[in-house]
């Protein structure tokens, strides 16, 4: 299947998973919350739309996180068990940072994904972001409305004029680009604009 094209939802093709949809364990949100002592135990869960959408059970030992996790999707209620080990980096003013390590290809990560039954990083999984998969339209509405935040109240107080002036150019060339995908639209639908 291509990508691209001009037809209507012509976007790049969606057989990846969203990430803001996805099921996911951050080890950033832990180690803030101080989770991530050795030997400690605790659980986490999963809302979707406000309904219960899974829960998982944590235990920390030896470098390494037990996972024991119970997911409701559209066939049922699924369990399974997984070991993920962890490193971590230094940080530049002291202390360090820990990463999970993937269990399919190894590198670090900070997040991890629940797909196939397994968690694993956003690459194994074949997890995008949703602006991934928008059309051309969807990206250039996205960049237009995006630079339009940030000059339609003018210059702020603190903010050199050559800056402005730079986004001000960049958006109007995407409020010229949004018309100009607009119109096409129009034309092929046999519209005269």
């Amino acid at each position: 299947m291509g990508a691209g094209g001009t037809r209507n939802g012509a976007g790049r093709p969606r057989y990846s998973l969203a990430a803001e949809q996805a099921q996911r364990i951050d080890i950033r949100l832990w180690h803030r919350g101080g989770y991530l002592r050795e030997g400690r135990s605790f659980s986490w869960s999963w809302n979707r739309g406000g309904e219960p959408a899974g829960n998982i059970g944590v235990t920390i030992n030896n470098g390494s996180i037990r996972l024991g996790y119970s997911v409701s999707d559209g066939n049922g209620q699924r369990d399974g068990s997984q070991t993920i080990t962890t490193t971590s980096t230094p940080c530049h003013y002291g202390g360090s940072r820990p990463w999970f390590c993937c269990p399919v290809c190894r590198d670090r990560a900070g997040l991890l994904y629940l797909r196939w039954g397994r968690f694993a990083c956003r690459h194994c999984q074949r997890v995008t972001y949703q602006s991934q998969s928008g059309s051309a339209l969807d990206r250039v509405c996205n960049r237009y409305h995006r630079l339009n935040a940030k000059v339609e109240n003018g210059k702020p107080k603190w903010q050199r004029w050559a800056t402005f002036n730079r986004l001000f150019d960049r958006y109007y060339n995407a409020s010229d680009q949004f018309d100009g995908l607009i119109c096409g639209r129009l034309q092929k639908l046999g519209f005269e604009p």
